[in-house]
């Protein structure tokens, strides 16, 4: 069994090569396909992204935490896929019926079909990662990621070689899952001695399971559809196109979202967080206050420059055609308030962790269907008004009602929860930042270099340094 931090760095390689290899596919394709060929895209990858969870329903969590504690694996996990083969089938067909019902065009419904097979295949990878996980042998999840990423471009190169179209675009989410999932079910046996189960006490407990896992899956399940309803909404009051656009500021948030979870926050300090909840709520505050300051400052960092770059960003990314017959205007405030989300996604993540790991999920579940309907309220009243800018600001709202009702919660059971200690700081050290990135007084080049400079000697004079290991107990593992 490899340490804890080994694992952690065994898990951000893996996510980092896994994530930049998508990335980097999706960018290929931005330039191959159709503006409208790439809404299809990016939507069937949305709706990809709900049946994952639907197909899991919280038993991948829950099966770690079983086999970490001791559980044996080859019953546990054999219900597991159990579960998730039907959930799968399930779901699929649900997903599939609901478009027919909703008129999708039969391009669409080949298209969600071959992306969400591919995501179906990805969630049984999953199942192994929890394995994985649980036995502390995370390098094996971190090849099968990056064999997730290289093939993406692979054969997003080859595509764009061979000039494919759409639809071997979307099979291309089954063609990278294959290998993948051959190489984590070879290394299950081979160097964790799991046998498929398929014994009658393996098959009654698949209903148990469901049953223990619900919780944590009406959560999930409740997240997914509020990350993703954005481009249901998207798609039926103003195309695909606008799909396109949209999803092109929303990758780059998911790809700066990673550098939290699920890497740091889960690989390296969702132990200490555990270890710090059973010290009492004295510690927990302290950690909290500590990973708020943490997660702000990296929030702000990489907001700093991006924001300076905007649309030249979106350009390079995206490609000369990044515009999808949507506004300049429109298309720099959606990119924006996208900046603004993460922050705020951070303190959203670390917060469902907090509850987690305080075996509160069950509290969750009602802030997050709250905040759904309140973010499927402002999908109607602001999309019309403003476009994909009203579905990035309903996206915030969502984000950061959920974080701040899960920490009143908190607040109102044990008092101070530490994050507005923890955000004093970088909060206040970044105001000249944005007023100068706002008032754009040079170019884009000079004013992310002053407004960086401005916002680390701002936030280190104020006592930043604190922060670092070493210098505050909050700090140690």
């Amino acid at each position: 069994m490899a340490g804890r931090k080994a694992n952690s760095v065994y898990m951000l390689l893996g996510q980092v090569f896994g994530k930049a290899g998508l990335f980097a596919s999706l960018m290929i394709y931005s330039r191959l396909l159709s503006d409208g060929s790439f809404g299809e895209l990016l939507f069937a990858v949305s709706i990809g992204l709900i049946v994952i969870f639907l197909s899991d329903m919280g038993a991948t969590i829950l099966i770690t935490r079983r086999i970490a504690a001791g559980g044996e694996t080859n019953s546990i996990l054999s219900s597991a896929l159990l579960l998730r083969t039907g959930l799968s089938l399930i779901t699929v067909s649900a997903v599939m019926l609901a478009g027919t019902v909703a008129g999708y065009s039969s391009s669409q419904l080949i298209l969600i079909l071959l992306v969400s097979t591919g995501f179906v295949l990805d969630g049984f990878c999953e199942s192994s990662f929890a394995v994985f996980r649980a036995r502390g042998q995370m390098v094996f999840e971190a090849v099968t990621r990056v064999i997730h990423g290289l093939l993406g471009v692979s054969l997003a190169v080859f595509a764009w070689e061979t000039n494919q179209g759409v639809y071997f675009v979307g099979a291309t989410y089954i063609y990278r899952e294959i290998p993948a999932l051959v190489f984590a079910y070879i290394t299950l046996p081979r160097k964790l001695s799991f046998r498929l189960q398929l014994s009658s006490g393996v098959i009654s407990s698949v209903i148990p399971l469901l049953k223990a896992a619900v919780p944590l899956g009406l959560m999930g399940m409740l997240c997914a559809l509020g990350e993703r309803l954005d481009s249901v909404f998207i798609k039926v009051l103003l195309g695909d196109e606008a799909i396109a656009a949209y999803q092109q500021c929303v990758k780059i948030l998911e790809a700066l979202i990673l550098i939290v979870t699920p890497t740091l926050l889960p690989g390296a300090l969702f132990a200490a967080l555990c270890k710090s909840v059973q010290a009492g709520w004295g510690e927990a505050r302290e950690r909290i206050a500590w990973m708020t300051e943490l997660f702000l400052v990296i929030a702000f960092v990489l907001i700093i420059p991006l924001w300076a770059s905007e649309q030249r960003l979106l350009l390079l990314v995206w490609g000369s055609e990044f515009l999808r017959g949507v506004s300049p205007s429109e298309l720099a405030a959606t990119f924006r308030i996208v900046l603004i989300t993460l922050p705020v996604a951070y303190i959203f993540h670390m917060f469902m962790a907090t509850i987690i790991s305080m075996d509160r999920q069950r509290r969750a579940v009602p802030v997050v269907a709250i905040a759904l309907g309140l973010e499927i309220a402002l999908f109607v009243i602001l999309i019309p008004l403003a476009g994909i800018a009203g579905a990035a600001l309903a996206h915030l709202v969502l984000l950061l009602s959920i974080a701040v009702m899960l920490s009143w919660d908190l607040h109102r059971k044990y008092g101070a929860t530490g994050f507005i200690r923890g955000a004093r700081r970088p909060v206040l050290a970044v105001i000249p930042s944005f007023v100068i990135l706002f008032l754009n007084p040079f170019n884009f080049v000079v004013n992310a270099a002053i407004s960086m400079v401005s916002f680390a000697v701002i936030w280190l004079l104020s006592g930043g340094m604190k922060i670092v290991p070493g210098r505050n107990s909050g700090l140690r593992s």
